[in-house]
């Protein structure tokens, strides 16, 4: 499905007169994306938009919003590469069972032990 999104000069005009309506029409245009996309990937759709607004409410300007945006792309993209990266070294049996451990200790994650329910 295509979207057909108002031209470059206008969104311009916008972010430069009216920025509440230019806020109005992203969130507009984000939700109709979000609806038209495949129901497996709407719910995160959803929590990467509660994200990005929440990035413009706190912002102060709309440099700082895209500072902020920006730095949310690229820990996804670091994240996407890390992750095609183990599936490289798994694929080229360079992957083991020390480097996995590592990568989980590294985000702090804490294993609650799990009860025998037998």
């Amino acid at each position: 499905m295509s979207i057909d999104l108002p031209d470059f000069d206008y969104l311009k005009k916008l972010a430069e007169e009216d920025p509440q309506e230019l806020d109005f029409l992203c969130h507009f245009y984000s939700r109709r994306l979000i609806d038209n996309a495949p129901k497996k990937y709407q719910k995160r759709l959803n929590g990467l938009l509660f994200q990005i607004e929440a990035a413009r409410r706190t912002s102060k300007n709309p440099l700082h919003r895209c500072i902020i945006i920006s730095k949310m792309m690229m820990e996804s993209y670091e994240e996407l590469q890390l992750a095609l990266n183990d599936v490289k070294d798994c694929l080229s049996g360079k992957l083991n069972k020390e480097k996995l451990t590592h990568k989980k200790n590294q985000n702090n994650i804490i294993d609650f032990p799990v009860e025998d329910q037998a």
